[in-house]
């Protein structure tokens, strides 16, 4: 009987004991060898030959690795987080697609980013490894996405049936009340007493849908300030944020400018 409540990590930069944990750092996509099979596999439409010879030297080691986890934790079911999805790690993502269709483990795939919601990925010399890894369609697969949007997407590009998790806060358990350290946000952010402050905790890019925040600000009609948690991170969406302002998305029936901050 498969103990659910036993957990074990496999990972490249590992924060957990070290009982539960099995580290494997070319795991991290920030590892040297990652990064230049990364740099060599986008913004190309050819891959050469060599940089072919690498990543399957390296899906050979990272296969090893998986399987001395596995029969180490006595792992039962394995829970990719993303590492299916975005193809930062192209050797990793290969290397659990054939560890899964070499053992049939029952895997349940947690997808937030999908390479093709970002245009950096679009041009690329590994259409192969991605049709075959981000995400694979095998039968021990299980797939969850965190909104409509990418389970219509994923059905619609790859024929994957999912089930949708939404990445959110558990609304039904209050929050506990503010420590020191956040007992002052409010007047660090420059938001008054009376004002409503409506936080969307996101990177500011184009998929996250700002705009729909600042219209249901406007449509709240109350003094409000919507502050946005993180900056974009991404070069391709400076100029789509300079089109981020509240004329071009509140609905004529505004009743006027309502403040808010990005």
């Amino acid at each position: 009987m498969l103990d659910l409540s036993l957990s074990f990590y496999f990972a490249g930069e590992l924060d957990r004991p070290d009982d539960v944990c099995y580290l494997a750092p070319e795991a991290q996509f920030t590892h040297p060898d990652i990064a230049e099979i990364y740099r060599g596999s986008f913004g190309v439409e050819i891959r050469n030959r060599l940089l072919s010879a690498k990543i399957h030297k390296m899906v050979r080691h990272l296969k090893d690795e998986l399987y001395k986890f596995i029969d180490k934790f006595e792992i039962g079911i394995i829970i990719p987080q993303n590492c299916l999805t975005i193809p930062l790690n192209i050797p990793l993502g290969l290397a659990i697609t054939q560890v899964i269709m070499e053992t049939g483990i029952e895997t349940i795939a947690h997808h937030h980013d999908f390479y093709w919601e970002r245009d950096r990925f679009m041009t690329n010399g590994v259409w192969d490894y991605l049709a075959m890894s981000f995400p694979p369609r095998l039968p021990a697969v299980h797939h969850v996405v965190i909104n409509s949007f990418a389970d219509e997407q994923l059905s619609l590009r790859t024929g994957i049936s999912a089930t949708i998790v939404p990445n959110v806060m558990d609304f039904e358990n209050p929050p506990p009340p503010p420590d020191d350290y956040a007992s002052d946000v409010r007047q660090a952010l420059g938001i008054e007493d009376d004002e409503l402050l409506i936080l969307q905790p996101t990177r500011v890019v184009q998929r996250k849908g700002i705009e729909h925040a600042i219209e249901l600000v406007n449509r709240l009609g109350m003094k409000a300030k919507l502050v946005i948690s993180h900056a974009s991170g991404e070069r391709n969406d400076t100029g789509w944020q300079k089109n981020l302002h509240p004329g071009r998305h509140f609905s004529p029936r505004r009743p006027g400018d309502l403040p808010f901050y990005l």
